[in-house]
């Protein structure tokens, strides 16, 4: 039976996107990135990182899957094994907190538009601007009346 809600046989498909537990964490996410997060398979979720994100943002989306994950099996195994139960809201601030050191750890850049400055500051990450473009001053003098 599940682990988390105890109602359903638990298999990696229901562990993960259909229990109660990992369907608020999903919610959540889906509101985070203001998507509207369908998965029939494991391989759907990657398909999210396909979207059009900048650099930064693509690790950012993909650290926040991971760890969202990451955190389901992690509170499966304290009610399994240690009889410890953790909030789903406790999760979140864990998520943010793990998702945060990557996408400030990153060198990549993200652009200057409102929605990854949205998901950015949602996850708490420092925004790394592009590098400004270098602007050379070029003197040009016509040539020679009779050179060709």
């Amino acid at each position: 039976m599940c682990s988390l809600w105890g109602k359903h046989s638990e298999s990696s498909f229901h562990l993960f996107f259909q229990c109660s537990f990992a369907l608020k964490l999903w919610s959540w996410l889906a509101g985070t990135l203001n998507k509207n997060l369908h998965f029939n398979c494991l391989e759907d979720i990657w398909k999210l990182c396909d979207l059009s994100w900048s650099p930064q943002c693509k690790l950012v989306v993909k650290a926040s899957i991971i760890n969202l994950l990451n955190i389901i099996w992690y509170a499966r195994n304290q009610i399994r094994f240690n009889n410890k139960s953790i909030s789903w809201r406790t999760t979140l601030s864990m998520i943010i907190s793990n998702t945060s050191l990557s996408g400030n750890q990153t060198k990549k850049v993200s652009n200057n538009s409102i929605r990854d400055f949205t998901l950015l500051k949602n996850f708490k990450v420092n925004i790394h601007n592009p590098r400004a473009p270098q602007i050379k001053e070029i003197i040009w003098q016509p040539p020679l009346p009779s050179w060709f």
